[in-house]
């Protein structure tokens, strides 16, 4: 009899078109006392599974968006002298690239020679970018104008032509030799 009379009083909180916490409350203690505790008709918690899904989406947006931001910065050499090693390169005009450590120190003074100045670096990145081919060639001849401090090298960086002194770089899309020789001369 009891049990009639508690499915009674569920039919009629399920049938009113609005519940307040308190009648919500005791449907869950009527059905629990009708149907035990195996949740039974008991509803998905929408509120805590959209939550949890935000929280998630949130935080691989975060990390999407952190990712795309350190792989959409150009890559571009040191202006710098932190990190530098006292270490020349093997010649003023290279083949090859120039280490980091190694442009820290020409940028801090030429073939490591405080009377000579601060140094120079041109690099040119003829992998990434189209080049034209008698452009290291020009701008070999250009350095070569330039013996104490200025050097020249193949670079893996963000851009076709890249000039750097201390705390300063100009980046060029194609050989200008009066912008070059403007930057050497630092005019």
């Amino acid at each position: 009899m009891e049990t009639e009379t508690i499915q009674k009083q569920i039919e009629d909180l399920k049938n009113k078109p609005r519940l307040t916490r308190k009648e919500r409350r005791y449907l869950q203690k009527l059905e629990s006392k009708l149907y035990g505790n195996k949740n039974h008709g008991q509803t998905l918690n929408i509120k805590s599974i959209l939550t949890k899904i935000s929280a998630i989406t949130l935080v691989v947006l975060v990390i999407a968006g952190i990712t795309w931001f350190i792989s959409s910065r150009p890559n571009l050499p040191p202006i710098d002298l932190a990190g530098h090693i006292e270490q020349n390169p093997s010649s003023h005009i290279l083949d090859t690239e120039m280490t980091e450590p190694v442009q820290k120190h020409m940028l801090e003074h030429a073939d490591g020679d405080d009377k000579k100045g601060q140094g120079v670096i041109v690099q040119y990145n003829c992998k990434k970018y189209s080049c034209e081919r008698d452009l290291i060639s020009k701008l070999t001849a250009l350095v070569k104008k330039y013996p104490k401090n200025v050097y020249l090298a193949s670079g893996n960086y963000s851009g076709k032509i890249i000039l750097t002194r201390l705390n300063k770089r100009e980046i060029l899309e194609k050989f200008n030799d009066k912008k070059i020789i403007a930057f050497i001369e630092n005019r």
